[in-house]
């Protein structure tokens, strides 16, 4: 073969070459931040996500006033410190109570949570408030909120975040999405078992997530309550699985839970 000929066919197997390369990339890049969240999340530094945790927790506090009482207040960062310090989180758990009638919490990246007072107000006592804030401190271990920004926005929210321009970038928009992002099946699943390993770590009764799925799941007729259980593992599956036991101390004394129920009162 003239070696004419096979200087004009080597640029094409090279561009081939390239072509066939960006693909794999591609192909590496969606099973790594769409397929493998966790890893992707790893990619995120803390101060992007201590940024995105400021403007979720603005947004939710716009709309809602926030529950103060200091006996209250420190009754539950009291609770969530022990349960934070079994969870392995090294950083302190911001938490603040909102005036809101749904029967919810949130966990926002940067290592925070919001406890709403229909919550409050709707669980048979402080083991089963302790139950849920020990589900919600799983998702912070698990760094969940961030996994579940990742697997939604992908490349997108990788490449900001470890981008120069950092502290230009319009936190608002991812901070709408994640409000609007429900964790997985499998998400919720390990941070039911989580919580309840937490409970018990930290001495406290550990059945109080179980006696509140238990109380949702009797269909009282309160609209409020699906709000906790939206795109969540069955109820009565998720009671059967984390029963927990009754041994350990109570979250809470008498006085401060009646502080914590009072926190919300105008």
């Amino acid at each position: 073969m003239p070696s004419s000929l096979e200087r004009r066919r080597a640029p094409a197997f090279g561009w081939l070459a390239w072509v066939g390369v960006g693909l794999a990339a591609l192909v590496v890049a969606f099973l790594l931040i769409v397929r493998v969240p966790a890893f992707a999340a790893a990619l995120i530094p803390a101060r992007f996500e201590h940024r995105l945790g400021d403007s979720v927790e603005a947004s939710v506090v716009r709309r809602h006033r926030v529950c103060t009482g200091a006996g209250g207040q420190q009754a539950l960062e009291q609770l969530e410190a022990r349960l934070a310090h079994a969870a392995g989180i090294a950083q302190p758990v911001r938490l603040v109570v909102v005036d809101d009638a749904r029967v919810n919490a949130l966990t926002l990246p940067g290592t925070r949570m919001i406890v709403m007072r229909g919550l409050i107000e709707r669980v048979g006592g402080a083991d089963q408030l302790a139950g849920v804030m020990a589900h919600e401190t799983a998702h912070i271990a698990h760094r969940d909120p961030i996994r579940a920004l990742v697997r939604s926005t992908g490349i997108r929210l990788v490449s900001v975040a470890v981008g120069v321009n950092i502290g230009f970038v319009d936190m608002s928009s991812f901070g709408g999405q994640l409000l609007r992002l429900s964790f997985s099946r499998e998400m919720e699943s390990a941070a039911d078992h989580d919580g309840v390993a937490y409970l018990q770590a930290s001495g406290l009764r550990s059945d109080g997530l179980a006696a509140f799925f238990g109380m949702l799941g009797k269909g009282d007729g309160d609209g409020r309550a699906v709000n906790f259980l939206s795109d969540h593992p069955r109820t009565a599956e998720r009671e059967a699985k984390n029963r927990g036991s009754a041994l350990g101390e109570s979250a809470l004394t008498a006085q401060q839970w009646e502080a914590v129920r009072g926190m919300c009162a105008k």
